[in-house]
């Protein structure tokens, strides 16, 4: 039988669930994204019929697909970094940095990505606002919705990874590390 996880384990493992079930449905934006892609190409180079409408829902499900899946890859240690120090420290040294960088840097551009992000789609939604950069002039709102639904995602994803530090903080030990080792000591 394995040990209980501590109550800020718990608090973050609810929160990764969060993130890991929002990467997973954000992941089939990639579809769309490549059958857009692909009737572009066959359309415009095959038939010599370019479409109006393949290009702006690319850049859309993209940039949708690119800011949606930033949570779900900090859960899962894929953003960028310098790990050829990083890695020589000892988990409650990596567990300070990662601490000061999320609280100084990760959770105010989010909230800030937030705040920002839902004026920008409050405004379009509003207006009725359109791409004007293109003829096909779809609405904006959805793409813009996803800023602040990302600012939230990487808020809660945040959290969890302070949760994550304060417990490598006060046990030395990364609590990923810990229950691999428990299991294999089953």
């Amino acid at each position: 039988m394995t040990a209980p996880y501590p109550p800020l384990m718990r608090i973050a493992r609810r929160l990764d669930r969060l993130a890991a079930n929002s990467g997973r449905v954000v992941a089939w934006l990639i579809v769309p994204m490549v059958l857009s892609l692909c009737y572009e190409v066959v359309a415009r180079y095959v038939f010599n019929a370019p479409t109006q409408w393949a290009y702006d829902m690319t850049f859309m499900l993209y940039g949708s697909f690119f800011m949606l899946g930033a949570a779900y890859t900090l859960q899962r240690k894929g953003h960028v970094r310098t790990d050829s120090l990083y890695a020589k420290w000892s988990p409650r040294r990596q567990a300070m940095v990662d601490l000061a960088g999320h609280v100084l840097m990760l959770l105010p551009f989010a909230g800030v990505f937030v705040f920002v992000g839902w004026g920008y789609f409050v405004k379009a939604y509003l207006t009725h606002e359109t791409f004007v950069s293109s003829s096909w002039q779809p609405i904006t709102w959805p793409f813009k919705l996803a800023m602040p639904v990302a600012g939230v995602l990487l808020l809660i994803q945040g959290v969890s990874e302070c949760l994550k530090c304060f417990e490598t903080l006060r046990s030395g030990q990364w609590p990923d590390e810990r229950a691999l080792a428990t299991e294999h000591m089953l």
